[in-house]
């Protein structure tokens, strides 16, 4: 209820925006709503324009738009005198009322339990809110309304009643689940979280519905005013919890609002015609400005003392990343020294291994042949390992050199399976080839590390297939100006993850040693390095571990050369 000049004891049928006439003339209480709204409406302009798609943000913007709606009503109640806009307003209030209960409910489930509730919650939600969706324009709603006299009254229906039942319901519900939550909340900064998102979101639906009920149990509709400055205040402490917790990811929020709040508040001073009002505005001004300027002082601080921590910190692993990068250069010098010392003590080891076998020193007994055999393989095994940790220093130094030029790759892959066929058969691995080229078969790379490349990969899938095939398949694609090569086994395969993995240094299968316990896992390291020097790619598909795998090889695509068919 509220009063306009006795002296003039009419009603203004005309209004500014529906909201601004004379109606409520000296009731500065009214036009308060509009700092609310304000304050909402820049709190969602920040969150909105930094985090739109975050779930939680969502949920505040449908509460906020519900909010600022329903303020809007209100006022139109208090400032316009037509009977259809205070009628259609009037139906609008309560389900606009209703939604912010609902939108305030929703989000604390969803920042307590980061999910949206289960489709039984919005059922039961759903069902509870019909009667006020559908009733809400009836006279269950608003019986009476009376301002043929000084005064200006509402006889509201029992439908009220029921709302704000359910609106006191959905507080009671809140704080039960709530204080659930504080309980199983084991984290010390969760729960603290938990507690100030929780304590605010229903300290402000208490304001709120005190206002509204005791208002109309008392008939005395300003206090319903004073309830909505709770709201600037639930704002205040959403940005708090932004810059202490980064709840919503965005770090100036809390400058940005205290700034807007305090120009509101001044410009405001401007339109108020009575010093008590100008009082009511200085007061609420020095309030919000000591609370935001608080936090925000006591944010840069924190930030201050963080950027300083981080400039120490950076100082630190720059003379550590100097230090490393002595030592790395330390590690791939003496890597590259050992390498060449071992390489030529195997050289002859395998030489004369070789010798040995082929029977260059007599013929030799079944059990020496078998020794001088295992010896000669142990010897490979070695040169080739030591070779691989050659190529890692070498291009960890940068110091590969490549001698590029055009060459046939069909050839040079055939080649290749024509000289492992043989340790191939006696690990009864059936090893063939096939050439799928369909134009020239020529590519730009260096043959000599490319033959090392396809050696690499191929002995690696005899390694890891105890049993079956391995297939390599040249062909090209001269639209896409590729070559390819790929190499399919029927081996232990490799899981997802692995076909990430496999290509880094000292990476290998997780069910490799069940087959082969002398792999280094630097074989397809180099072997990827020096394709993607030379212009090309590798990579690994499986279907699964026990599924076999399939390496494919890409390199640059020449045409004009012969055809390799």
């Amino acid at each position: 209820m509220t009063m306009i000049d006795p002296a003039i004891c009419s009603w203004d049928t005309s209004s500014l925006f529906l909201i601004f006439s004379d109606n409520v003339f000296g009731d500065f209480i009214y036009y308060s709503h509009l700092f609310p709204v304000v304050c909402v409406l820049v709190f969602l302009f920040v969150l909105l324009r930094q985090s739109a798609r975050d779930p939680l943000v969502r949920i505040l913007t449908v509460m906020g738009l519900s909010f600022t709606a329903w303020s809007y009503s209100d006022l139109v109640l208090w400032a316009d005198a037509n009977p259809d806009t205070i009628m259609f307003f009037w139906s609008i209030l309560a389900p606009l009322e209703l939604l912010i209960y609902v939108s305030s409910l929703y989000f604390i489930l969803y920042y307590i339990n980061k999910r949206f509730p289960n489709w039984k919650m919005d059922f039961l939600v759903f069902l509870l809110s019909v009667p006020i969706l559908l009733l809400s324009h009836t006279t269950l709603n608003l019986e009476a309304f009376d301002y043929t006299n000084c005064y200006r009254e509402a006889v509201e229906g029992s439908l009220i009643t029921y709302l704000y039942a359910l609106e006191l319901l959905i507080v009671l519900g809140a704080t039960a689940y709530t204080l659930r939550a504080i309980v199983q909340t084991v984290n010390v900064t969760r729960r603290s979280e938990i507690i100030l998102v929780s304590l605010g979101t229903i300290l402000f639906l208490l304001s709120f519905s005190f206002g509204n009920i005791i208002g109309s149990l008392e008939v005395d509709y300003e206090l319903g005013q004073y309830g909505m400055f709770a709201l600037p205040l639930f704002v205040g402490l959403l940005a708090f919890m932004s810059a202490r917790y980064h709840t919503f990811n965005i770090r100036v929020i809390g400058a940005e609002i205290l700034v807007t709040a305090i120009i509101i508040l001044i410009v405001s001073l401007l339109f108020v015609r009575t010093l008590e009002n100008v009082r009511v505005i200085t007061v609420f001004t020095a309030i919000v400005t000591t609370l935001l300027g608080y936090m925000l002082i006591k944010g840069v601080k924190r930030e201050i003392a963080q950027k300083e921590q981080i400039e120490h910190l950076a100082e630190s692993l720059t003379l550590a990343n100097e230090k490393l990068k002595v030592l790395d250069k330390m590690k791939s010098e003496f890597v590259s020294i050992a390498s060449h010392q071992l390489r030529s003590p195997l050289t002859s080891i395998r030489g004369y291994a070789s010798m040995l076998v082929e029977g260059s020193y007599g013929k030799l007994t079944q059990k020496a042949q078998e020794v001088a055999e295992r010896i000669a393989e142990s010897s490979k095994f070695m040169a080739l390992s030591v070779e691989d940790y050659l190529n890692v220093s070498r291009i960890e130094a940068g110091n590969m050199k490549y001698e590029m030029s055009d060459f046939n790759l069909k050839e040079a892959a055939e080649k290749i399976v024509d000289e492992l066929r043989v340790s191939a058969l006696k690990k009864g691995l059936v090893l063939v080839f096939r050439s799928d080229c369909d134009g020239s078969c020529y590519t730009h790379a260096d043959i000599g590390k490319t033959r090392q490349v396809i050696s690499n990969i191929i002995d690696n899938s005899m390694k890891y297939t105890p049993k079956g095939s391995i297939t390599v398949v040249a062909h090209d694609d001269p639209k896409k100006k590729k070559m390819y090569l790929s190499v399919q086994d029927t081996g232990v395969g490799m899981s997802k993850e692995t076909q990430d993995e496999v290509f880094e240094k000292f990476v290998r299968a997780k069910n490799a040693n069940n087959v082969n316990v002398t792999g280094t896992g630097l074989g397809l390291f180099v072997a990827k390095k020096m394709l993607t020097d030379m212009g090309g790619r590798v990579w690994a598909e499986s279907e699964g571990e026990g599924k076999g795998s399939t390496f494919h090889i890409e390199l640059p695509f020449i045409p004009g050369k012969p055809s390799a068919r």
